[in-house]
């Protein structure tokens, strides 16, 4: 017979409580605590962890370093970007989308010019459409210009906008010398 130490009634059962709900009511005391913690460190020892390794077990700086560099190896295997690349290509890929869903992609459309246009962005500006998707305006590189991000903003569908700080690409484009 076993003795439950919450309400020391005896009992026939395996476990040291005689009902679930003795055992979820017990405060753990600091001795309890302490019999546990070394009660599994001894399990451990004993049976290690198929997923860890063992207690105590800590990589070398060494061995930090190692696995950095050949992790950035692999990086540059793949072609490491960084975040702005993929800020970039988010906002191509939306403004292709919403054009192609307004029908505002014509076929003298020059995609891969805008692409390069979003590319050239300057830092604090924004593309624009001049004339919005929304009122008609076509995904055309002659629709397009940079404005900051604010006015950007103030603009909307509205055409109430500080005309002095948009900047035409074609102003901000490098075109490459033909070698003659």
């Amino acid at each position: 017979m076993k003795v439950c130490p919450r309400c020391n009634v005896e009992h026939k059962k395996n476990g040291t409580f005689c009902s679930r709900s003795c055992a979820n009511s017990r405060s753990w005391s600091d001795e309890d605590k302490k019999k546990k913690s070394e009660a599994a460190k001894t399990f451990l020892k004993d049976n290690v962890h198929p997923l860890k390794g063992k207690l105590g077990w800590k990589h070398s700086d060494e061995m930090k370093e190692l696995k950095r560099q050949k992790s950035l190896d692999a990086w540059d295997k793949i072609g490491r970007k960084s975040k702005q690349h993929y800020v970039i290509k988010n906002r191509i890929q939306v403004s292709k989308y919403r054009a192609t869903k307004k029908k505002a992609i014509t076929e003298d459309s020059d995609l891969e010019l805008i692409k390069e246009i979003y590319k050239m962005c300057p830092d604090g500006y924004e593309v624009d459409h001049m004339i919005p998707l929304v009122e008609g305006g076509l995904h055309h590189q002659d629709n397009l210009q940079y404005l900051p991000a604010m006015e950007n903003r103030k603009k909307n569908r509205t055409q109430n906008y500080d005309k002095n700080l948009a900047i035409r690409w074609q102003d901000k484009r490098i075109i490459p010398e033909n070698p003659s």
